[in-house]
């Protein structure tokens, strides 16, 4: 669910992963890029000036960095975020880069939710306190058949496992699912197994599971 730019490629080295599936957005095996639909500066702007000014923080994750873009009244921090509050420059890195999914950071409902649906497809995240905007006809489940379709995999081989609503495709999508054990019941209703928490290293035993 992060976007590329959220990859620590150092911390990986000596792992042995065939590519990367990020952000519903960005795909890549065995060194070939499949997939790499951000959303445009025709998306981006529209939807960060929506909300410039009004307290609400937009979190930008592009193919190089993550932005957090709010006006200067605003205060915000998070780690490995690059604070932008000039709307020139929020408009200038909206151009130059990719940007593979957008983060409001509130739970937008009424004439905010239609405004931004004009743009992207939002996913209201109760978890989080936020709505994630993906391209429209983006998910967690497209660039999983990207990548069995590119490798003309069996799908009974697919398997998944979520906590969050933005999981949900994903679930739908292999036949092979799990929601962990803290996710919420919506989430649990589209998984045909039930793990124990985070907490309780749920990832672990359904990795166990699937390796018996």
């Amino acid at each position: 669910g992060r976007a590329i730019s959220y990859v620590d490629f150092d911390a990986l080295r000596g792992f042995k992963f065939d590519g990367y599936l990020c952000g519903g957005t960005y795909v890549n095996v065995g060194g070939k890029l499949l997939m790499a639909d951000g959303l445009t500066a025709d998306e981006t702007q529209p939807i960060t000036a929506h909300f410039y000014g009004r307290g609400i923080v937009v979190l930008l994750e592009g193919e190089v960095a993550m932005y957090a873009a709010y006006d200067e009244a605003g205060e915000y921090a998070a780690d490995g975020m690059i604070p932008v509050t000039d709307m020139r420059e929020i408009f200038r890195i909206c151009e130059l880069e990719p940007i593979c999914k957008m983060n409001v950071m509130a739970l937008l409902e009424g004439e905010d939710l239609d405004f931004v649906r004009q743009f992207a497809d939002p996913i209201p995240r109760d978890d989080a306190n936020c709505t994630e905007l993906l391209p429209k006809g983006h998910n967690k489940a497209t660039v999983m058949e990207t990548v069995v379709t590119y490798l003309d995999l069996d799908r009974a081989t697919v398997a998944a496992v979520g906590d969050t609503r933005n999981d949900i495709p994903m679930l739908d999508f292999a036949p092979v699912s799990a929601a962990m054990g803290n996710a919420s019941d919506e989430v649990k209703a589209h998984a045909k197994q039930i793990l124990p928490s985070a907490a309780e290293d749920g990832v672990a035993v359904f990795l166990e599971g699937l390796l018996k």
